[in-house]
C-alpha cells in the first residue's frame, strides 16, 4: 500500500467520522423533540465506531510498511517491530512506573545507540476508578519506555523522580537527595542509598539534559538501577500511530528522532 493511497483512505475514514457525528449531534438534538430520532443518535455512533476500527488498521499497515522504513533509513541499525512491546513485568521491575489495573504495550524499537544497547517501545498504564455506582478509566501514563544497557553495573541505584511524586512507597528505604540547582530541586526528586552516588551521577550537564527531557514530555522518570538505565517519557500520544485529521509529511517523525537525538546526548553525559 503506497502513502498516496493511505492518505486516501485516511481521508475517507476522516470524512466517515465527521458524518457519524454530524449524525450523532443532531439526533441528540433532535431527540428532546421527538424521541424516534434515538435511531439516529445510535446510527452515528455506529458510523463513528466502524471509522474508528479502520482507522486504527490502517495505522497498523501505515507503521508496518512506511514508518519502519523511515526509522530504519534514517537511524542505523535500529530494529522496529509494530505489534510488539514490553512485558509488564519488565516496566514493573524497573520501579519507576507503579502497577495499574490496565496495561498495553507496542511499536517496539530495539538496536545500539553510542555503542549501547537499547530498547524502547510505547507503554499504556490505566486505573480502574469505581465509587460502586460508575467506573471510570483513568490513563495514568502513555508515552516512550526506554531500556539502555551500559554493561557496567552502577556503584548504587539512583532514581529521578517528577518533584512530589506519590505512590512510589519502595523509595522509603532511600533517602531522597537534594542537589544544589534549584531549577533541577523544582522538576525532580532524587532517591539512593547514599548522596555520594547521586552526586556521582547527576553533574551540572547532566542535570541540564535532564531538565531538557521536560520539553519532551508531560512528566519524565529515570531509574539507574544495576546495569540499566530506564526512562519513561509520560508524552500522552502514540508515537507512531496515524493521526485523525492530521496531514501525514516529514515533521510527523522529527518527535522521534528528536528523543533518539536526547538519548545519544544523555548517554554521552553518564559517567563511565
Amino acid at each position: 500500500m503506497d502513502l498516496r493511497n493511505i492518505n486516501n483512505q485516511k481521508k475517507s475514514l476522516e470524512g466517515m467520522m465527521v458524518l457519524g457525528g454530524a449524525i450523532t449531534g443532531i439526533s441528540f438534538i433532535s431527540f428532546i423533540a421527538n424521541p424516534v430520532f434515538m435511531i439516529g443518535f445510535i446510527a452515528g455512533g455506529i458510523i463513528m465506531a466502524i471509522a474508528g476500527s479502520k482507522f486504527k488498521k490502517l495505522s497498523i499497515a501505515f507503521k508496518e510498511v512506511h514508518v519502519k522504513k523511515i526509522i530504519q533509513d534514517e537511524i542505523d541499525g535500529i530494529h522496529y517491530e509494530p505489534k510488539k512491546g514490553f512485558e509488564k513485568e519488565v516496566v514493573y521491575g524497573s520501579k519507576i512506573l507503579r502497577k495499574e489495573d490496565r496495561y498495553y504495550s507496542e511499536d517496539f524499537l530495539s538496536g545500539i545507540i553510542k555503542d549501547k544497547k537499547f530498547l524502547s517501545a510505547d507503554v499504556k498504564l490505566q486505573d480502574v476508578r469505581s465509587n460502586g455506582k460508575s467506573t471510570t478509566v483513568v490513563t495514568v501514563f502513555q508515552g516512550r519506555f526506554y531500556i539502555i544497557d551500559f554493561n557496567k553495573k552502577f556503584e548504587n541505584d539512583v532514581y529521578i523522580m517528577p518533584n512530589l511524586s506519590i505512590g512510589f512507597n519502595w523509595f522509603s528505604e532511600l533517602q531522597r537527595v537534594d542537589l544544589e540547582s534549584i531549577a533541577f530541586n523544582k522538576l525532580y526528586d532524587v532517591f539512593s542509598i547514599d548522596k555520594h552516588s547521586a552526586f556521582y551521577l547527576l553533574k551540572p550537564a547532566f542535570m541540564e539534559k535532564l531538565i531538557e527531557f521536560r520539553n519532551v514530555a508531560k512528566r519524565v522518570m529515570f531509574g539507574f538501577k544495576d546495569a540499566q538505565v530506564y526512562i519513561a517519557l509520560d508524552t500522552r500520544i502514540d508515537s507512531f500511530d496515524l493521526k485523525m485529521f492530521r496531514e501525514i509529511d516529514q515533521t510527523f517523525f522529527e518527535e522521534i528522532k528528536r528523543e533518539i537525538k536526547m538519548i545519544e546526548e544523555l548517554i554521552d553525559l553518564i559517567p563511565a
